[in-house]
């Protein structure tokens, strides 16, 4: 193919525009994983009950249900800036740094009540105020910087690429500098500000770059009014089936059994690490997709990588700390983890495209917000359920070692949750199907 042709080709995914638009979400990636040592660092270098921080999790997402909706009204009510409609709330990534930074950095002042609020108020304004801005523009933005369908998966697949690797060189360093850090409460803060800095730069390259391009057919359109919400939300079913599938997706990451079980079953928790080896094992899979989707619909894709992942829960069951099975099953789980963090927005872009058709607004914030607050409530459920757990079972995260029965819990929920959501998400997309094959 010529360049005058590849130029003119409607699928074309510049290299640059791909590279900036992934800077973004390896920056989102970094943050996840990190917020992902929230638990452990509040158990075991601030000494609060597991109990407590599981309620804390559980009133941030629920906070979040409110936030996450009222933040895609804002977005899908925003007028037109120079630098577009969704672009302008780029800025929050700064204050997810900041304030995540501030999270890990608990002053050595205060007692436990202070601590418990410190904990609260910071991690109140990462999920629920500058978190949400951040989620709610991103359906938007992605239908405003990119041509169609195919080029949005080729986008979130290739940027996805990057992603990966982000995640990759995190879950090896991060564990090897939190092991450093062990339970002192200022090391955990000077790692944490030492990757905050350069990711914060990181996650604004989206909007330097990327500008907003096509318009899209509710550019022009009167302000989004609420019986517009209502009537999509009201009878769309597709929309909710998603964000079913997101709730329980989000499962796995709101348990985060990960560091407990190497820190306590395994013995080492810079050993973490060694999985990130999976991810460059399954980097390859990411770039088939697109073409998977020529072949089969979203979701068959979907139900084959779960059912490919509770197989993977089996080795965790047996495992009891051997690293091999850890690997084998990480493996597995890979395969359905991989698709629902890269296809899961094109799939949401489809509902908006069927919102269209159906002579409705499109909506593309706030069909994004209902799967993301979906999600927020998964996680909140998730860390509610291992912080009841944990403290039945008598866990003490100031102790070296764990009681016999606290091991125990750790590795049900490490293996068990991860098998209810696979599980789970099966029958969901096997009710998605119908839709999905004629899109």
């Amino acid at each position: 193919m010529s360049r005058s042709s590849r130029a003119a080709d409607p699928d074309r995914l510049p290299a640059g525009k791909m590279l900036a638009w992934a800077g973004a979400g390896m920056s989102a990636a970094a943050n996840f994983i990190l917020l992902g040592y929230f638990s452990i660092y509040a158990t075991d270098t601030l000494g609060i009950s597991a109990a407590v921080v599981g309620v804390i999790i559980l009133i941030s997402s629920f906070a979040n249900v409110a936030s996450g909706l009222v933040g895609a009204w804002i977005i899908d009510r925003s007028p037109e800036t120079r630098w577009g409609k969704a672009r302008p709330y780029e800025f929050a990534v700064i204050g997810i740094w900041f304030a995540t930074w501030a999270l890990f950095s608990t002053p050595a002042a205060l007692d436990q009540v202070g601590r418990m609020v410190w904990l609260f108020v910071t991690y109140i304004l990462i999920n629920v105020v500058f978190d949400t801005l951040l989620r709610a523009n991103d359906t938007l933005y992605l239908a405003r910087a990119f041509a169609n369908r195919r080029v949005y998966a080729k986008v979130v697949t290739r940027a996805g690429i990057f992603t990966t690797l982000t995640g990759i060189v995190l879950s090896i360093s991060l564990p090897i500098a939190l092991n450093w850090a062990g339970k002192a409460p200022e090391r955990w803060s000077m790692v944490i500000l030492a990757f905050a800095i350069p990711l914060t730069i990181l996650g604004m390259t989206r909007f330097m770059f990327v500008k907003e391009e096509f318009k899209g057919a509710d550019a022009g359109e009167p302000p989004i009014k609420m019986r517009d919400l209502l009537a999509v939300l009201g009878t769309s079913k597709w929309v909710w089936l998603l964000a079913g599938t997101a709730l329980l997706s989000s499962g796995i990451n709101g348990a985060n059994m990960i560091s407990y079980y190497f820190r306590y079953v395994v013995g080492n928790l810079a050993l973490q690490g060694a999985l990130a080896a999976v991810g460059v094992i399954l980097l390859p899979l990411v770039l088939i997709f697109p073409r998977l989707m020529r072949r089969f619909a979203l979701s068959q894709i979907l139900i084959t990588g779960c059912a490919i992942g509770f197989l993977g829960t089996i080795f965790y069951f047996f495992a009891n700390g051997n690293l091999v099975m850890v690997l084998i099953g990480s493996i597995l789980g890979g395969f359905a983890a991989l698709p629902l963090a890269y296809l899961i927005n094109v799939m949401v872009l489809d509902v908006c495209n069927f919102n269209e058709w159906r002579g409705k607004r499109r909506l593309e914030s706030t069909m994004g917000a209902v799967v993301g607050v979906s999600g927020r409530i998964g996680i909140g459920l998730a860390g509610l359920l291992v912080g009841l757990v944990l403290s039945m079972a008598g866990y003490d995260g100031t102790v070296d070692t764990q009681a016999p029965a606290a091991l125990g819990a750790i590795n049900l929920l490490f293996a068990g949750v991860p098998a209810v959501v696979f599980l789970g998400i099966i029958p969901i997309f096997d009710l998605f199907s119908g839709y999905d094959s004629s899109n």
